[in-house]
């Protein structure tokens, strides 16, 4: 298990981008403390996996501070047999009164892939904004056929659909890191 521990201060904005395709049986563990009046993270996650690899990824955000705010946002493709678990926390204390918290996971499953979303919030102060979504599904085969009946062949047609789901995410990392992916 590998496990990443972020600490983020006062006014301090950071961004975390996680690209994840090697998962033979691996388990990340983020554990992040917003502790400065004003701090900002985003955790920016894309997973994809194929056979039989395993991912789990557990997020765990703790709002200490006033005026805090986080994003996580992980979106997943599985092919074959592989599978993904992600639960993900989102806790405000006590005193973080205007913070702001979102967790979204998006998992996309392939063949006879398995995805598990497990959002959970923690509120112990009034005056916050919170919330969380989570959705895990196949693609419609009406969709595949139709981009099949333009031209495109089956693996075209899959391609074609990923990219466009992890188009969000690549779209909120910083220009200098969208290349490097």
């Amino acid at each position: 298990m590998k496990s990443v521990k972020v600490i983020v201060r006062k006014n301090e904005e950071r961004i975390l981008p996680i690209v994840w395709a090697d998962g033979e049986n691996q388990e990340l563990t983020i554990e992040a403390e917003l502790v400065g009046v004003g701090a900002s993270l985003s955790i920016l996650g894309i997973v994809l996996g194929e056979g039989h690899e395993q991912f789990k990824l557990n997020t765990n955000i703790y709002h200490k501070a006033p005026k805090t705010k986080s994003r996580v946002h992980i979106r997943g493709v599985l092919h074959d047999h592989a599978t993904f678990e992600n639960v993900g926390l989102i806790h405000i204390r006590k005193g973080a009164k205007h913070a702001d918290g979102f967790f979204t996971a998006k998992v996309l499953l392939f063949d006879d892939a398995k995805g598990r979303s497990v959002p959970s919030l923690e509120i112990d102060e009034n005056e916050v904004r919170a919330g969380h979504a989570a959705t895990t599904g196949q693609v419609d085969e009406n969709i595949l056929f139709y981009l099949q009946s333009r031209g495109l062949d089956r693996k075209e047609a899959e391609k074609l659909i990923v990219t466009g789901f992890f188009e969000p995410i690549i779209r909120e990392l910083p220009a200098d890191l969208r290349f490097k992916i």
